[in-house]
């Protein structure tokens, strides 16, 4: 066999070898995670603090949080409290309704984007049994204003997750490749 056909099946068996680890780690951390799709790059800047420390950050945009009752103090308890960056990826985990508190951030869907959204909860409230969170990015100016019905907040049935990890920077990769395939991002 010549060296070429050699080269040639090597790298069609390493190109097999990514494809066949890419679905065992899919399938794996689904199974472990509770969520079809438990990765997601962010592709927007609604919870980028810009390298702002929490003071420095808190001074700009902790008035944003007093409507909802939320103090410094409770702000820097809460799961990431620096923010997150476009092309960070979050590992989101499967959660019940009821175990997602005030500073969660969670991920869910809207009726008017395929995209889930990525934000924080700021207040959740209860309306004949059924739980509705309202939402902010961090960046943003005010809360999100998603109502289900009469009800406004995000409603319980359309949570798919909560971020339970980060890798900075990693899916700046995806973003790149969308942004030469012409994909919005």
């Amino acid at each position: 066999m010549s060296e070429t056909k050699k080269e040639v099946k090597e790298v069609l068996r390493g190109i097999l070898m990514a494809i066949i680890l890419y679905f065992f780690i899919q399938i794996s951390l689904t199974v472990a995670t509770g969520v079809d799709n438990p990765i997601s790059v962010v592709i927007s800047g609604s919870m980028d603090h810009h390298g702002a420390s929490l003071d420095e950050w808190w001074m700009e945009k902790g008035h944003e949080y007093a409507p909802y009752g939320v103090t410094k103090l409770e702000f820097s308890q809460f799961p990431y409290a620096n923010g997150f960056e476009r092309g960070d990826i979050l590992l989101i985990k499967g959660v019940s309704a009821t175990s997602i508190s005030v500073g969660d951030v969670i991920v869910f869907t809207r009726d008017s984007d395929e995209i889930p959204v990525v934000h924080r909860v700021v207040e959740i409230t209860m309306v004949g049994g059924v739980r509705y969170f309202l939402t902010k990015g961090d960046f943003n100016s005010v809360a999100d204003n998603y109502h289900d019905g009469e009800t406004i907040g995000v409603h319980e049935s359309r949570i798919i997750g909560r971020v339970g990890g980060i890798i900075p920077s990693v899916g700046n990769i995806t973003l790149w490749f969308r942004g030469i395939v012409g994909t919005d991002a």
